[in-house]
């Protein structure tokens, strides 16, 4: 019955009597001793040729210095990696010999994923991809495209976009096209916690660490995101303090509870957004720069709504979905035009309200402009710009837009003329030209880039 449970672990299990001679192994024992050197096995073999890595540590443990646990080693001649552990067998007060176990690093890995999985109540699944995203306009499929190359790599990326413009259904679609797909998504909105809260969230405590903690403690996100990808959205909310202990768990890839000693690897791909300007942030001294090259390395820029207005016509049809609500070409210009501050969430609940107000109706241009700007507490403007829209002459909307046009061209040349004075002041210094134009150094560079400075 013991042979036959010891055959029947997955571990490599030896016994070395007192004068380190192997003299029981079990199959595990034997396929790894095996790689390393072929034997008669009636020949008395001694631990210390098999293994010669570990004849120190099993001259110790024989010797009385007691088990030896948690040792690291590759088998030489092969890509094996094993955990070992030695502890001595007493009788009688006397060591009469030591069991050596193996374990195979592979399979501890791989358990300890499923692990971390099964002890997490949360759903840890991305459910969206690059599929599923609606477009027509040509900005949407650069960013796509860009996605996609940034998905298999394993940097870092910083999503950048205003609120409303898909940060996380980008962040999950990036996951589920990487090679990280397999693993677990974990999605955490910064701004929505406080400091205290925000940090036992992502690094996890230990029982008793504060008032109020689970019974057996908690596991934080970086943990239960191990051999996946971690979502931090709103990063410009979080606390210096927090930021600190990010800036470490990304350096050591290595985690520490809350009121605990131990310290847990983690394998983690990061993916931050934010609907500010980290590097604006960095320069003011409320972000850390460190942090910031940390999370920054590939960025990707979500255009709002207004900037693909190609696209509004197709996911506003899209967001109605079986509705019967005709909507006029009038109704699609006054859709257009609007400057959709909210982006896409503010899109979704106009078509909310054409679906609640008009069901199989009729929407013109009137209708349209009474559901873009509800009557508020306060209208100032309100109805000039309602009736400016809806009433105007096609002559007069285009010598308006002609107008605008030369004002434009007018404000661009104006910028183009301080961004060349500033430069030449500041001697082509770009941070003292940006601070003197105040703007940060990736907007002057745009600004270079579009005026072909």
């Amino acid at each position: 019955m013991y042979r036959t449970i010891i055959n029947s672990s997955k571990e490599g299990i030896f016994y070395v009597d007192h004068e380190g001679i192997l003299q029981v192994q079990n199959r595990a024992a034997v396929e790894m001793s095996g790689k390393l050197e072929k034997r008669k096995t009636e020949e008395a073999v001694r631990a210390g040729t098999v293994f010669p890595f570990l004849k120190h540590e099993l001259e110790e443990v024989l010797a009385g210095g007691g088990e030896q646990t948690g040792r690291i080693y590759t088998l030489p001649g092969t890509k094996t990696t094993v955990s070992v552990d030695l502890v001595p067998v007493i009788v009688g007060k006397k060591v009469s010999g030591a069991i050596i176990n193996f374990s195979d690093i592979t399979r501890i890995q791989e358990l300890e994923g499923t692990i971390r999985r099964k002890l997490s109540s949360t759903g840890l699944r991305a459910k969206y991809s690059f599929d599923g995203i609606l477009y027509e306009s040509a900005i949407m499929e650069r960013a796509i495209e860009t996605a996609k190359k940034y998905a298999v790599s394993e940097s870092n990326i910083m999503i950048v976009g205003e609120t409303g413009t898909g940060k996380e259904l980008f962040a999950q679609s990036i996951h589920n096209a990487s090679p990280r797909k397999d693993g677990p998504f974990v999605a955490i909105n910064c701004a929505a916690l406080p400091e205290n809260l925000l940090e036992s969230e992502l690094f996890g405590y230990v029982e008793g660490a504060f008032t109020g903690t689970s019974k057996g403690g908690k596991m934080g996100l970086f943990e239960q995101a191990h051999g996946g990808t971690l979502f931090l959205d709103e990063i410009g909310e979080v606390s210096m303090s927090t930021q600190t202990k990010l800036l470490r768990a990304l350096q050591e890839r290595e985690v520490r509870r809350i009121g605990d000693n131990k310290i847990v690897t983690v394998n983690v791909r990061i993916i931050a957004a934010t609907n500010r300007s980290i590097s604006r942030m960095a320069e003011e001294g409320t972000f850390r720069k460190d942090l910031m090259y940390r999370l920054d390395v590939l960025r990707l820029y979500l255009p709002p709504l207004r900037e693909r207005k190609g696209d509004i016509r197709l996911l506003f049809c899209h967001l109605l979905g079986e509705a019967q609500t005709r909507i006029t070409d009038g109704a699609f210009d006054a859709l257009e035009r609007h400057e959709f501050s909210g982006n896409i969430r503010e899109l979704e609940n106009i078509a909310e309200r054409v679906r609640v107000l008009y069901g199989e109706q009729t929407v013109g241009q009137d209708e349209m402009m009474k559901l873009l700007y509800p009557d508020d507490v306060e209208n100032t403007g309100r109805e000039e710009r309602r009736c400016r829209q809806s009433s105007d002459s096609q002559e007069k909307r285009r010598g308006r837009m002609e107008a605008e046009d030369k004002t434009r061209d007018l404000s661009a040349a104006t910028e183009r003329e301080r961004i060349e004075e500033a430069l030449k002041k500041c001697e082509g210094n770009q941070k003292k030209a940006a601070d003197l134009l105040g703007m940060d150094r990736t907007t002057l560079w745009r600004k270079r880039k579009k005026y072909q400075l």
